[in-house]
């Protein structure tokens, strides 16, 4: 479907406004500073964004939108070291591909619920549970089949989120193999631990 010119400005400026939440923090950031820096009056950013949250929750919405992106690149029917290992990749290209708008997911984490909507959050945290719980049935799976060893599922991918969300400060931009070297640098780390010896 070929996206409209609104879409194409609404697109713009929330990438404009992710770099400047980047710089300034959400809640260090007005209407007016974010009209000033995308060089547009109130009246017209209200037409694209009716409020601050809406820009945030764009931000979010477009985050997952490539994460999921990256995702529907993996082949099915992997070995589970394998679509582990895929999705750790998948992470890392979103991460690089979007650089402010990652940056402005982790940074503005904490503060999510009090930042945005209240159907706004519950729909970004269903997102998180969903693609969380996703990671654990794929280490559950790979217990199974003993290609890990027996670890604490939940606890693990919290772990392996948690450790990936700190790499947006990485830079991983520049090229596409800086992603993938980092993605399998944690990977080897990870599955040290893990994969059983064979």
């Amino acid at each position: 479907m070929a996206i409209t010119a609104n879409e194409q400005k609404r697109d713009l400026l929330m990438h404009e406004c992710a770099r400047l939440f980047r710089r300034r923090g959400y809640h260090g950031t007005s209407m007016s500073d974010i009209g000033e820096f995308v060089s547009l009056n109130k009246g017209t950013l209200y037409y694209y964004f009716p409020s601050k949250s809406d820009i945030l929750y764009a931000i979010y919405l477009d985050a997952y939108a490539r994460l999921d992106a990256q995702i529907a690149e993996i082949p099915a029917d992997l070995a589970s070291d394998e679509e582990l290992i895929s999705y750790v990749k998948a992470i890392l290209r979103t991460i690089a591909s979007a650089p402010d708008v990652i940056a402005v997911y982790f940074q503005e984490h904490p503060w999510l619920e009090s930042s945005l909507t209240a159907e706004q959050a519950t729909h970004i945290r269903a997102k998180e549970a969903e693609f969380t719980q996703r990671i654990r049935e794929i280490i559950k799976t790979g217990m199974r089949a003993n290609v890990f060893r027996r670890v604490n599922d939940e606890l693990l991918s919290v772990q392996l989120l948690a450790m990936i969300s700190s790499l947006y400060r990485w830079h991983l931009a520049e090229n596409e193999p800086a992603a993938e070297l980092v993605a399998d640098t944690i990977v080897s780390y990870l599955f040290e631990g893990i994969l059983y010896s064979r």
